[in-house]
């Protein structure tokens, strides 16, 4: 399977699914649980980067199997099966490491459970591709410890971004204003202030930095 192939099955098997009907909050501009552009970018950045064998670390694991959530882990899966690799995922919740590890049983993906900001600080960070970060459910109204969280799930993978692709996932803005909410408000932030901007910027963030 080459990039374009790959392209066509995303659309054909996921698209539409990642496109996740829901009743707008009024708030917010009408992008919420709209994923499917952001995977595609994502999937596509990554097969310009290089062809096969791609190391995946993702924060926040699949959960239950409904598509508001979606399913990245299974994404992920799917991905390496196709161009060989591994997905390394953690997630504080036992009940999600046991469904995940169930429905991934025989896949290339190590399913851990602890708490995602020391389990980054422990593992090899060395040669990831891309790193997913998606763990602390938000709250839209007081997203502080959700985004604090994230944030400090950046710090911890920081000096290994060079080479990779950082996305992270649940996030909306304003309809009539610049105010944002959602995981990865304080990553935003903190990278805008060095001048450094998003490839990507609707429900899902995503940064190149190769």
């Amino acid at each position: 399977m080459d990039r374009l192939q790959w392209n066509k099955y995303f659309d054909e098997k996921y698209y539409t699914n990642l496109n996740y009907p829901f009743k707008q909050k009024a708030k917010f501009k009408n992008n919420i649980y709209q994923r499917g552009n952001g995977y595609k970018l994502i999937f596509d950045t990554l097969l310009q980067k290089k062809i096969e064998n791609f190391n995946i670390v993702e924060t926040g694991t699949c959960r239950n199997l409904s598509w508001s959530d979606g399913q990245s882990t299974i994404l992920f899966a799917d991905f390496v099966e196709k161009f060989g690799g591994t997905v390394q995922t953690v997630d504080i919740s036992s009940e999600a490491v046991l469904l995940s590890k169930k429905l991934l049983k025989g896949k290339k993906v190590t399913v851990n459970l602890g708490d995602s900001i020391s389990w980054l600080s422990n593992i090899d960070k060395n040669d990831i591709d891309l790193f997913f970060l998606d763990s602390f459910d938000v709250k839209w109204k007081n997203d502080e410890p959700s985004a604090t969280h994230h944030l400090n799930e950046f710090f911890e993978i920081e000096p290994y971004l060079p080479g990779s692709i950082l996305a992270i996932d649940d996030n909306v803005k304003s309809k009539t204003s610049n105010e944002r909410a959602g995981k990865g408000r304080l990553i935003y932030e903190y990278l805008l202030s060095k001048n450094i901007k998003p490839i990507y910027d609707e429900y899902i963030i995503v940064y190149n930095f190769t």
